[in-house]
């Protein structure tokens, strides 16, 4: 290509430049608009006594298996690789995205091989009469070209903004996908405990109550009772059976909705079958509240609501932009030669610029139709963003809330437990010595039976209430945490 085209290309690329940074912001710019909500000043006030939260968040337990179990997870959960994998995809429109702001260079390469007609030949007076005319010809050509179309609207610019939002939106996503996968570890992994806990005081409730219809059922047929009292006995020990063989379904339940979140294989699930024998609940731990603002800055979900809503504010400007001309500009630079040998010589260079404009006149109404659509996305995510906050606030307020609330409801349930077993052992002595009836004595042991299943799911609930909290403030991820690129 010679030198004059040379320079006249780069003037025209000059232009360009200087017409894109110009034009394209004035026109397809567009505000995001994000809703301004307002924000307490500050969060309800608790118990002085509270740990903060560490990074990762679930290391507040000290609990090496729950540690464990929740790197499993991370590993091998098909939500969590499902996600992974949204990120790869958004991470390849980005790179298309920022493709179309670049000039297309292709190499091609043809070979023609034609016979022209010699009956038409002969009409013009050549063919077979003049001397080295063949009608079979072979021509060769080999070219670069080069395709560009100036973004003077700002179309490829927004288009590759709203390809980086959406990144951004789906790496926020992999990360809540991520966090909320830890929550729903931790609250199986506890439920399953507390299940075990009570499913082994169910058992030994059961024996005993076994042991006294047998009892009963001596005494009445020794004539030391009535058919009543032993009849009651009798159900009474079938009442505690039904509600242990309740709690052992509850636990072989949570046993494999554990090792689904996992991402256990369906033989693992029957053949590593996850045992808590011997594992107790932890103490409970109170956390502190967190800074409004720092509930908006943590949380992955309201990061993903915000993405979306400049992901679309972008695909407005997109839309705008192609209610204007596009220009485009071709150039070809290459060879073409009859014989093979002579195809790369000076007389067979060959080159060619094409300059085109295109003004969209009528389409129907589509392109102006297209920005309306695109303008009511954008009010769709404005409100999703909303939503997303208040949502976020509604959790942290209930779980705050909920520390102190279930703190006095276990408390409580400690009372009636200590309660009961007194009460248990008193009219023990009492029913021994005819004191009392056994109905009475029944009544005091159903009492502290469901007592003792009700304290273990205060403990539970507690700790379900720590876990909730700490998932509503956005909870870190520690190591298992990934970057998020799209904001670089």
């Amino acid at each position: 290509m010679s030198r004059q085209v040379i320079r006249t290309a780069a003037r025209v690329t000059l232009v360009a430049a200087i017409a894109a940074a110009l034009g394209g912001c004035f026109v397809s710019k567009v505000d995001p608009q994000k809703p301004e909500l307002p924000l307490p000043d500050a969060l309800p006030q608790q118990a002085a006594q509270t740990s903060p939260l560490p990074n990762p968040w679930w290391t507040l337990f000290d609990d090496a298996k729950l540690n464990e179990l929740i790197v499993e997870a991370m590993k091998h959960n098909p939500d969590a690789q499902i996600a992974a994998a949204r990120v790869l995809e958004a991470r390849s429109y980005l790179r298309i995205a920022n493709a179309d702001r670049l000039p297309t260079v292709n190499l091609e390469g043809n070979v023609t091989r034609t016979k022209q007609s010699e009956l038409s030949l002969r009409e013009q007076g050549l063919g077979e009469n003049v001397p080295g005319f063949d009608t079979t010809q072979t021509g060769y050509t080999v070219q670069g070209t080069v395709a560009y179309e100036l973004d003077l609207w700002g179309k490829y610019q927004r288009a590759s903004e709203s390809a980086r939002a959406q990144l951004l939106n789906t790496e926020y996503g992999r990360e809540a996908t991520k966090l909320s996968l830890t929550g729903e570890v931790a609250r199986t992994y506890y439920s399953l405990i507390a299940a075990a806990e009570q499913l082994a005081r169910g058992r030994d409730t059961l024996k005993s109550r076994e042991e006294a219809s047998d009892l009963e059922k001596l005494r009445y047929e020794s004539g030391e009772s009535d058919e009543f009292t032993f009849k009651r006995a009798e159900a009474d020990a079938a009442a505690t059976r039904v509600s242990t063989r309740q709690l052992e379904l509850q636990v072989v339940q949570l046993t494999n909705a554990l090792g689904v979140l996992l991402g256990r294989s369906p033989k693992a699930l029957v053949d590593e079958a996850i045992s808590v024998q011997g594992i107790s609940l932890p103490a409970s731990v109170q956390l502190p509240a967190a800074l409004p603002s720092s509930v908006l800055s943590q949380r992955p979900d309201v990061g993903a609501a915000e993405a979306a809503l400049n992901a679309s504010a972008a695909d407005i400007g997109v839309a705008r932009a192609q209610l204007f001309p596009s220009i485009s500009i071709t150039g070809a630079y290459g060879s073409a030669s009859p014989e093979l040998d002579s195809l790369f010589t000076g007389p067979a260079k060959i080159w060619s610029a094409t300059g085109g404009i295109l003004q969209p006149i009528f389409q129907g109404g589509r392109l102006r139709a297209n920005v309306s659509r695109a303008k009511a996305v954008r009010e769709q995510r404005k409100s999703e963003y909303a939503r997303t906050v208040q949502q976020a606030f509604r959790e942290v307020l209930d779980s705050l809330q909920g520390q102190a609330l279930i703190a006095g409801v276990r408390e409580a349930n400690d009372q009636q437990v200590a309660a009961l077993s007194r009460a248990t052992e008193l009219a023990e002595l009492r029913y021994g010595q005819g004191d009392i009836s056994y109905l009475e004595l029944l009544d005091v042991r159903r009492g502290l039976y469901q007592a003792q299943i009700d304290l273990v799911a205060a403990r539970r609930d507690a700790l379900l209430n720590t876990i909730d909290l700490a998932l509503a403030v956005g909870g870190g991820l520690g190591d298992q945490a990934e970057p998020l690129t799209a904001r670089r």
